[in-house]
């Protein structure tokens, strides 16, 4: 055997006695007892607080009384279908005004119900929540003859809620606020009525 293929045999098997070929340095090396431990990161988990979309700003989902303020006036009654207590523009409500301001929401005529009215209710600190999902198609079922009545076809129904007093029937959650457009608001009531309001320009 020539000396350079004894050299390489000597290195060769040097090399074997000590362990083998090198590690690779892309496969995983076992760990060692006095190494630290590796932080693992978690997976994101669908649908946790991390990856939800954040809340829609309060705000927008409130109606400001205080752009609002102003009195209104009834210029339309309709009811919902079988026997009622009120007619379709009723003349109970016809023409009555109604305050609304960022403070209380009170009839101009407030005091003892009037002629089949419903004008003694005061809201103080009103504010209102958009509601939405089930809520929102409960409504919309409820008052679905009246809303269409009104061509309302896209109802955004907003509940009443005071900080003291009352504002529509109690049994039925309170009253109901469906912008209608072009100043007009559809708010339901009792007997089952819903009461159209328009904005009334201020004198002079």
């Amino acid at each position: 055997m020539a000396a350079s293929d004894r050299l390489i045999l000597f290195f060769s098997l040097a090399l074997a006695a000590c362990g083998g070929a090198a590690p690779d340095a892309n496969q995983a090396q076992p760990a060692k007892a006095d190494d630290p431990p590796t932080r693992q990161q978690a997976a994101p988990v669908p649908g946790n607080a991390a990856n939800a979309a954040a809340p829609a700003d309060l705000a927008a989902s409130r109606i400001d009384f205080a752009a609002l303020a102003g009195r209104w006036k009834v210029t339309g009654v309709v009811v919902g279908g079988g026997v009622q207590a009120l007619i379709a523009n009723d003349p109970a409500y016809m023409g009555q005004l109604l305050d609304i301001g960022p403070d209380r929401l009170a009839w101009a005529n407030a005091g003892p119900d009037q002629k089949g009215a419903t004008l003694s209710d005061r809201c103080d600190g009103p504010v209102t929540a958009r509601q939405s999902g089930a809520a929102a198609q409960d409504y919309d079922r409820q008052f679905a003859a009246q809303l269409s009545d009104l061509k309302i076809s896209h109802p955004d129904p907003h509940a009443v809620e005071c900080d003291t007093g009352q504002w529509g029937p109690n049994a039925a959650g309170g009253a109901v606020l469906f912008p209608a457009g072009e100043g007009r608001i559809a708010m339901s009531w009792y007997d089952g009525a819903v009461l159209l309001i328009e904005r009334q320009k201020p004198a002079g």
